[in-house]
């Protein structure tokens, strides 16, 4: 009887509680949307950097991530492909050899990390094949190609076919150089990654720098994010003994990791603001109605209602009032959030700024359908709590004195 009571209190003042739930639902679908726009940020960024920069996991000697000395190459190779061969859930791997050189043309020069690989191998372990914008991803087997961003190619003014010449410090510490054409432009979210990188055929490279045979960065693909703790506790068994660090994308790039752990964090806080706004509402709501019900109330605690029950009634009134909100916002932000997921929301006039971040210009909005049920827990707490006070202040009644007031 209780729970019947209190839904008919909610449409005693049909306008006021249209106003509060209009309120709730345009709080809560602008909030959620919002939330899903920043997600949508976050698991882009992370996944252009795994499928482009780091991957799940990578492997080196100890000590070459930090100085990039090019004498720290992998020890033992051919026995650590047969552990990464048998480790658990491991999709694609693919070797590097990684230097850091200059890059030069008679328009300009540029810093850059020259990345040796074996294309046909790396096509398996990252997307960067698939950002072509001009030329070809090594399909001819022409000596000294060099495939490099478009950042890069605007900075040193060149093309395709364009020369560039390419210093570094061989194995010896001699300087040396050679002639690399161009015969490729990529472009990816990361304008930082486009202005640093250039990739060549890993013989090419190991030629040059005077080191046969020789790689300094292993980079593995996992068939799940979720397994990559599970696989390097493996890999760090079967390596036990040998100088090498064995690390997840999380510890070649702490940034990354710290922005995914607390994005959640912020996402909930962010709710939890505008939930406290709307609870304000709603407690200013439910105090007006208890103030224009003093006389029934009185009459209710005549008649016999004990106090748990009066408590009981006003929770519920609050409760089912910002449910039908909030059930219509969700309602509402998750058919919005999957929609806007289909088409993307194109920022392309903020790209450049987005790129700097790691960034594409176009934002695909997502969440978890766990987060809809977290965000309807939210609101019932929220709802409680507000009701609180309300409640209390009818329990403060004196039956005479609320009859004849």
């Amino acid at each position: 009887m209780i729970t019947a009571i209190s839904w008919r209190n909610v449409w005693r003042s049909k306008l006021r509680s249209i106003v509060i739930m209009s309120a709730i639902t345009l709080g809560l679908t602008g909030g959620i949307f919002s939330v899903a726009i920043f997600n949508g940020m976050s698991e882009q960024k992370l996944r252009s950097a795994i499928d482009v920069q780091t991957s799940h996991i990578q492997i080196h000697q100890q000590g070459f991530r930090k100085n990039k000395d090019i004498r720290l190459y992998i020890p033992h190779l051919e026995k650590l492909k047969t552990e990464i061969l048998s480790t658990n859930h491991v999709d694609k791997w693919a070797i590097r050899t990684v230097i850091s050189g200059m890059a030069a043309t008679s328009n300009g020069n540029a810093g850059i990390q020259l990345n040796g690989i074996i294309p046909e191998d790396e096509k398996q372990v990252t997307t960067l094949s698939q950002m072509m914008i001009e030329g070809e991803y090594f399909e001819t087997q022409r000596k000294n190609q060099i495939v490099v961003g478009k950042k890069l190619a605007d900075k040193l003014e060149v093309k395709l076919g364009s020369k560039i010449i390419v210093t570094l410090q061989d194995a010896n510490g001699e300087i040396v150089g050679a002639a690399f054409r161009v015969s490729g432009i990529f472009k990816t979210p990361s304008s930082l990654f486009d202005e640093s990188q250039a990739f060549v055929r890993k013989g090419d490279l190991e030629k040059l720098a005077g080191q046969a045979n020789t790689s300094h960065e292993i980079a593995i693909r996992m068939n799940n994010i979720e397994q990559v703790p599970e696989a390097i506790h493996e890999l760090q068994a079967a390596t036990n003994g040998q100088p090498l660090a064995i690390e997840s994308w999380r510890e070649v790039e702490p940034e990354l990791a710290y922005l995914t752990d607390s994005m959640w964090q912020i996402n909930y806080l962010f709710l939890a603001i505008i939930l406290a706004a709307l609870a304000f509402g709603i407690l200013n709501t439910m105090l007006m109605a208890i103030f224009e019900r003093v006389k029934e109330l009185g009459v209710l605690m005549a008649v016999g209602m004990n106090k748990f029950n009066i408590f009981k009634m006003i929770v519920l009134e609050t409760v089912f009032l910002s449910l039908s909100g909030a059930l219509v916002g969700i309602a509402l932000s998750f058919a919005l959030v999957k929609w806007i997921n289909q088409i993307g929301i194109n920022l392309s006039m903020f790209a450049e700024g987005l790129a700097s971040y790691g960034l594409s210009s176009i934002i695909y909005p997502n969440l978890d359908n766990e987060f809809y049920l977290s965000i309807t827990l939210m609101v019932i707490i929220t709802a409680i709590l507000a009701s609180i006070y309300p409640a209390i202040k009818a329990l403060q009644l004196k039956p005479v004195e609320a009859i004849h007031g």
